[in-house]
């Protein structure tokens, strides 16, 4: 989902899984760059060496160069790790000048902006008000946001495991004291050698690392692929536990750059635009941030936007209120408002009417304007189709088989039919259709609320059926709606229903009841399912000049604009020998279904 155009998207199950507390935020050098104007690990050693007054030809100056000069060339970086330039300089100097130099380079202004990190802060704080980052940066400015929130630093590191010991700032790699001119507890992990220890050899980072991603979602803010950090944490895990689920990483860059950089080591990447040096990446923050101070209050706003109808909206907002109504959360919402999202959402919730083909609007003969459903109804996730002019009749369209569709149940769904979706071997239950997810369930509710707009019975005359929980809550509305309500939709939902209860699905049960017949003779309980077999049905479906878009509910509407209807009869030359003594009751049974066509014709 995307907060505005052409920004990040996010997963809808990371943004479900920072609502339910299962989110914890590992920030880089990145977030104390971006507003507080904080160095970056490269720019750090450059202080570092200065402060040190490290000669030109040191290996580390030379190594630094280098590897700026080799990022320059190539434009990629950290082809020469920030790390190796530390660990050069320990063979010179002692630990405490390094890291008093590390300290004081990373003494923020007395005015430093703190909104980068006071968003995060806001996102890394669960429901029930436990705060859970983690930061490989060596400043305090997380804890300059909030004094209150506790800071831990190795070796004390919390167990991830006991939710109530995991809460507060953890500071990875160590942290400066607050006068900045030296590190606190057992110092900075800044060289090759520390991040060894700290990663391979000892492994309390990775062990840390480990047991967090057991049960949480992880998110990576503000580093690159190729930080140290990234690398060693990475490199450990791969060679334990495999392919990584549940973690994340923003990366600037096109999609296909962001998986590049990401995919192979096991993290999915979540890509914005880098043209505008991160503000779309700090935009998008902010506004969740927003979202997750109260999340009710986010969805009800979304809706009241969403009402004045799908066409009227960005594909972006589209696709807000498509994360939405795949929450059981956002379908409650959905259901219950007094004042509900028009059925004409429908065409979005559907991709098969996303990916409809174009057709000129009005009735057949008539010459309206050219309409592509997809410009009304598409949203920002969709694989944009191939575009069809007015008089190109060759050209076809198919729906992506990966398309967002609301109405397929989903992992969320899964999830909560766990234990509640097995079907009853006998019992009244067993007749019924499968348990519907509660999700689901929410969703039909507010079909059936919508169900006396014409948009919504335009809709289902392009499905080849309801399930029942859809279709009890659109009779149930049916049945009680005023009289102010078109009889012309309540009409045309009756003959909707007959044509679903009466598909022909006896295809199979004709050749078997020769051979029944043949084996057992004749029988009362045979001739009705002879006269089921034969009987003529209605068939319903949607115009031929259906349009790209439903009728809207301001105007009259004829029938013949919402379905178009049929008589279809059984063609079957296989029908089994009657003998003289059935003969008047098998009469009987065909002169119903007679009496019957002529009356649905």
């Amino acid at each position: 989902m995307r907060f505005f155009e052409n920004g990040p998207s996010i997963p809808d199950e990371l943004l479900v899984a920072r609502d339910e507390g299962r989110v914890v935020f590992f920030c880089g050098a990145g977030v104390s760059r971006a507003r507080a104007d904080l160095s970056d690990f490269f720019g750090l050693a450059e202080s570092v060496i200065g402060t040190l007054g490290v000669p030109a030809e040191h290996e580390a100056c030379k190594v630094l160069r280098e590897a700026r000069q080799m990022e320059a060339r190539t434009g990629v970086a950290g082809l020469i790790s920030a790390d190796r330039i530390f660990g050069l300089l320990e063979r010179d100097f002692l630990d405490r000048d390094i890291e008093s130099a590390v300290a004081k380079a990373l003494k923020p202004k007395p005015d430093v902006d703190l909104s980068a990190h006071q968003i995060l802060l806001q996102l890394a704080t669960t429901p029930s008000h436990k705060v859970r980052l983690v930061t490989t940066n060596f400043d305090r400015l997380f804890n300059d946001c909030d004094s209150k929130i506790p800071s831990l630093q190795p070796p004390r590191l919390p167990d991830p495991s006991r939710q109530d010991e995991f809460d507060g700032i953890i500071y990875l790699h160590g942290r400066a004291n607050v006068d900045y001119d030296r590190s606190e507890g057992d110092g900075f992990v800044l060289s090759s050698s520390e991040f060894g220890r700290a990663y391979l050899s000892d492994g309390w980072a990775t062990r840390f690392f480990r047991d967090i991603i057991d049960k949480y979602v992880v998110v990576f803010v503000g580093y690159s692929a190729d930080d140290p950090p990234v690398q060693y944490l990475l490199e450990a895990l791969n060679k334990s536990v495999g392919q990584l689920d549940g973690i994340y990483a923003f990366q600037s860059g096109t999609s296909n750059e962001a998986v590049a950089r990401w995919q192979h080591k096991g993290i999915q990447s979540i890509a914005y635009p880098d043209e505008d040096a991160h503000l779309s990446l700090w935009r998008t923050l902010e506004e969740w941030a927003e979202r997750a101070k109260d999340s009710k209050k986010w969805r009800q706003g979304v809706f009241e936007r969403a009402k004045q109808g799908p066409e009227n909206l960005p594909p972006h907002e589209r696709g807000q209120v498509a994360h939405i109504v795949s929450t059981v959360e956002g379908a409650n919402d959905l259901a219950e408002d007094k004042n509900p999202l028009g059925a004409e959402w429908l065409c979005v919730f559907d991709p098969h009417r996303r990916y409809a083909m174009p057709q000129k609007s009005g009735s057949f003969g008539s010459d309206g304007p050219y309409v592509d459903p997809f410009d009304c109804y598409g949203i920002d996730s969709d694989l944009p189709p191939a575009r069809i002019a007015p008089d190109d009749y060759q050209t076809k369209r198919s729906t992506p088989a990966n398309a967002w569709d609301c109405f397929a149940t989903n992992r969320l769904d899964q999830i909560d039919l766990v234990g509640s979706a097995v079907s009853l071997f006998r019992g009244d239950s067993a007749t019924l259709a499968q348990v519907f997810p509660p999700r689901l369930t929410r969703i039909a509710w507010w079909v059936g609320n919508v169900s006396d707009q014409p948009a919504a019975v335009w809709w289902a005359g392009h499905q080849f059926g309801l399930h029942p929980v859809v279709q009890r809550n659109i009779r149930w509305r049916q049945d009680r709606s005023e009289e102010s309500s078109s009889r012309i939709v309540r009409r045309a939902w009756r003959y909707l229903f007959e044509a679903w209860a009466t598909k022909d699905t006896f295809n199979d049960q004709s050749q078997a009841l020769k051979s029944i017949v043949k084996r057992d003779d004749w029988d009362s309980a045979l001739v009705r399912q002879f006269g089921r077999i034969n009987r003529p049905r209605l068939t319903v479906e949607a115009p031929h000049r259906a349009g790209a878009q439903p009728p809207p509910s301001a105007e009259p509407v004829a029938l013949n604009a919402l379905l178009k209807m049929d008589v279809a009869y059984p063609h079957r030359n296989d029908a089994p020998p009657v003998a003289d003594a059935w003969l008047p009751q098998v009469i009987i049974a065909l002169r119903k279904n007679l009496e019957l066509a002529v009356t649905l014709e």
